[in-house]
């Protein structure tokens, strides 16, 4: 007689109630119900707007402190030119200083007799030339000398009016000019970084919300 056929093994074949593919259902690198990593919104950016930031700050402290140091040494050469309606003057000069001397604006540039302290005539002064307005009045430089001793020094202009004083600070005119274009270029230049900056954050925020 042939055998009765043996049930087949439990361990055999699909067990009751499984599903095909039931453990496949797990992804490989992330945890069940763990929602997606979303991408942060990058480091350049926030990095452009910390540079434009400094650049900005930078430019306008910078700038400013160049233009009130140019202001100020213009306005310091300006407040030492003496006025003399008389035509003469007696003026205290250091070796070695330049001293310019200056004409009311539209009239004829006078004849001036400069002594040095000894009764000798001064060195040879500046080719600059130099422009001013003292108490609502027009001064344009029309000769200069150069103190060759320490003393006082007797100018005569038989009569026309004359101021006397140093000459204009070109590098103060500059510095003050310089200084106004740098706070306003270089802080211009901070705030347009500074805006886009800005911009592509946001911008990268909403990708990323989204």
């Amino acid at each position: 007689m042939t055998a009765p056929l043996s049930p087949p093994h439990p361990s055999q074949g699909s067990q009751p109630g499984s599903q095909p593919g039931q453990n496949s259902g797990q992804h490989f690198g992330q945890n069940p119900g763990q929602p997606p990593q979303r991408q942060g919104t990058g480091k350049a950016p926030k990095i452009l707007i910390i540079l434009s930031s400094i650049i900005l700050a930078l430019a306008v402290v910078i700038g400013a402190v160049i233009a009130i140091i140019g202001i100020r040494a213009t306005a310091g050469g300006i407040g030492d030119i003496e006025v003399f309606d008389s035509g003469s003057a007696s003026i205290t000069a250091e070796e070695g200083e330049s001293l310019q001397l200056y004409a009311e604006a539209g009239t004829d540039a006078p004849a001036c007799e400069i002594l040095s302290p000894s009764g000798e005539a001064p060195g040879e002064g500046t080719i600059q030339t130099s422009s001013t307005s003292i108490d609502g009045r027009q001064w344009d430089s029309f000769d200069s000398f150069t103190a060759n001793e320490a003393g006082e020094y007797t100018v005569d202009c038989a009569g026309t009016p004359v101021a006397v004083g140093p000459p204009v600070s070109i590098g103060g005119i500059f510095g003050a000019v310089g200084g106004i274009l740098l706070a306003v270029g270089g802080g211009f230049l901070g705030f347009v970084l500074l805006a886009i900056g800005v911009i592509l954050l946001i911008v990268r925020k909403r990708r990323v919300t989204a």
